[in-house]
């Protein structure tokens, strides 16, 4: 079996998934009997105070099918009040939350998704899990509590299950009148947890945030990508802080067991290097970049917990790379975002004879005071191809990095029409710019 194909297994084996329909473009429901109707409506604006998406994103869920007891998701949404929003606040894992705990894995754990998952995991990967041994492991890298590193930072009271299905928030408590603090969301991958959230009023949709060329939405119900603010309430209903999660996203209508198999199906395979930190892969002819990120030790390598888990929606089969033609230079101006930490300060696209090897390149700038750690690090070009960095930026270092093209899923430099953007370690933007033509060996410079 492929190692990609594993996916479109697991999925295709989740009897608990709900069906899900889209508005057509006539602003009816492709399928009005589908368990549930989703309403992405327009893309969001960019700016948190600015809310274009008038209804919520969930238009109808199938509300009998999500709290039937003899499926998963009740013993799911049990987990969902079990952590602490804010990243700074200490967590505990009473006897009576590590019981739910248990419950939920001895529950998934003879679902399809999972056997599927435990069987490619030890006949494919060539581990050798009994299901006592695979309970505890999958125990042990979603629930348990760890201390995350990042860029010479540490995150304690880390999970697994509370970044990806949970998320977790970033604020300073507000104070009397102040409502000027805006936190961040890290994480929140759950359509699920949106829902609830969504039905409670806990959050609310601004609209949705493709990156794909020549398309407004992502004609495809089982994703969405958005923007999105989220209430933090005090016990007596006051809102404390208000988050905004810039870009995110969720597949839509998988199961939990679904969501779990997959993810550590994509860590085990980074345990064996299969993987760094994604892979392209297809499911009932979607492509999608499936991130997996591991937990980081103190010295930058990857640790042995699950860190983060979510798709990228890449586009439909038969979308194709524009032909290239002779090019010119593109203006300086031509920038979309490049004021971070790290800026691009230069590209050679379109190097003389080979595009291979290497030879295309991309310069970037640490324009801060301090190093910067680039570990899980990546670059990409506009169809979200990405290529890894690594190593360090010291402070106010210009460092050359290359574009290997090492497969047709990694990142690649067109000649005309092309993107480059950076993102850290969290998938969060850091700078990207565009550029319409390049010239035969001709380096474009993005700063001045």
């Amino acid at each position: 079996m492929s190692h990609t194909d594993i996916y479109q297994q697991i999925w295709e084996s989740d009897e608990n998934q709900f069906s899900v329909s889209a508005r057509n473009s006539s602003g009816d429901w492709e399928d009005k009997n589908a368990d549930i109707l989703l309403d992405e409506q327009v893309k969001a604006s960019g700016k948190p105070g600015i809310d274009l998406a008038t209804r919520p994103l969930f238009y109808k869920v199938n509300e009998d099918k999500l709290f039937d007891k003899k499926l998963t998701y009740v013993n799911f949404i049990q987990l969902l009040d079990n952590y602490t929003i804010r990243t700074l606040d200490p967590e505990f894992t009473p006897d009576q939350e590590e019981q739910e705990q248990r419950d939920f894995i001895n529950l998934i754990i003879s679902t399809k998704p999972i056997q599927i998952a435990l069987e490619y995991i030890n006949q494919e990967l060539g581990a050798n899990f009994s299901q006592i041994q695979f309970k505890a492991k999958l125990q042990r890298i979603w629930f348990e509590l760890y201390t995350n590193y990042y860029n010479g930072k540490s995150t304690h009271f880390a999970s697994g299950f509370e970044h990806v299905f949970v998320g977790e928030g970033k604020f300073n408590i507000r104070s009397g009148n102040n409502l000027d603090n805006l936190g961040t969301i890290s994480g929140y991958h759950s359509w699920v947890k949106f829902y609830l959230d969504e039905q409670n009023q806990r959050v609310n949709f601004l609209g949705y945030k493709y990156d794909l060329k020549g398309k407004a939405g992502s004609n495809n119900p089982n994703v969405v990508t958005l923007q999105m603010l989220q209430d933090v309430t005090d016990m007596r209903g006051n809102i404390i802080a208000q988050l905004f999660k810039k870009k995110g996203g969720f597949f839509v209508g998988p199961s939990p067991e679904c969501e779990i198999a997959m993810a550590t199906v994509a860590y085990f395979q980074s345990i064996d290097g299969l993987i760094r930190d994604r892979q392209r892969i297809s499911i009932n002819d979607a492509n999608y970049n499936l991130v997996l990120y591991r937990s980081t030790n103190p010295n930058g390598s990857r640790g042995e917990f699950i860190r983060s888990f979510f798709p990228i929606f890449l586009g439909n089969d038969g979308v194709k790379e524009p032909e290239m033609n002779r090019p010119e230079i593109v203006p300086i101006d031509n920038i979309i975002k490049n004021d971070d930490s790290v800026v691009i300060v230069a590209a050679l696209p379109n190097p003389e004879g080979s595009d291979t090897g290497g030879r295309e390149w991309v310069e970037l700038k640490n324009v801060t005071n301090s190093p910067i750690n680039l570990t899980g690090w990546e670059m990409q070009d506009k169809m979200g191809r990405p290529e890894s960095l690594s190593g360090t930026l010291e402070p106010n270092e210009v460092k050359r990095f290359p574009v290997r093209r090492s497969s047709n899923s990694s990142m690649q430099m067109t000649n005309k029409s092309g993107l480059i953007a950076v993102f850290d370690n969290q998938l969060q933007q850091v700078a990207t710019v565009k550029y319409s033509r390049a010239n035969s060996g001709e380096i474009i410079q993005f700063t001045n």
